[in-house]
């Protein structure tokens, strides 16, 4: 519990340093994600995980660097954020958190100036979503950092009504494998275009 609290000090603290950078113009062609793994994925999941949301992205126009950070990791990692920089945390829902909230992760924005750079996914409940409808871990969790990435991107919590963004994502779904499902829709590519300056 101690990593924990550590490493959510220290994503605070960064996040803190760059909320307002987060507001300075966002016309950037490279996306670079902090991803922060809290929560032991296996390595394989993440790996496909980190493919599939670069894929799901690619339609906005944006090519995805991941950079892998840990309690360990120094460099990149320890700096302020830049521009075109996101963090993306994988965590475990908190044990207070009841079953009724299942939703698979968060995107932190500022409503005021429609900033932001922290995502968080929860790997507990996209295992369950991923068990009980014979889908890949890795695929579904790749399909989950995209949405969120994507709601940093747009600068807004607002969910579509079908879509990649819509907001609760069903068993029957996950299952029947839909490409247009796990797309961005076109006005949404629309609006990370237009607020990149692209």
């Amino acid at each position: 519990m101690r990593g924990y609290r550590g490493w959510l000090v220290l994503t605070v603290a960064i996040v803190a340093m760059n909320w307002r950078a987060g507001a300075a113009e966002l016309a950037w062609k490279t996306l670079t994600v902090r991803v922060y793994d809290n929560a032991d994925v296996p390595k394989s999941a993440v790996r496909t995980a980190l493919e599939v949301a670069a894929h799901t992205l690619r339609p906005a126009d944006l090519d995805v660097t991941w950079l892998p950070c840990s309690a360990s990791s120094g460099g990149r990692c320890t700096l302020p954020l830049g521009r075109g920089e996101l963090l993306v945390r994988l965590v475990r829902s908190p044990q207070e958190t009841g079953r009724e909230d299942e939703s698979l992760g968060t995107a932190l924005i500022d409503p005021a100036s429609g900033t932001g750079v922290l995502a968080t996914v929860y790997v507990d409940r996209v295992e369950r979503l991923a068990r009980g409808s014979n889908g890949d871990l890795g695929t579904l969790l790749g399909r989950a950092m995209a949405h969120e990435i994507a709601h940093l991107l747009m600068g807004r919590t607002a969910h579509a009504g079908a879509g990649l963004m819509r907001p609760r994502w069903t068993r029957a779904e996950v299952a029947r494998n839909a490409r247009p499902d796990w797309s961005l829709a076109a006005a949404d590519l629309r609006v990370i275009r237009d607020r990149r300056g692209m």
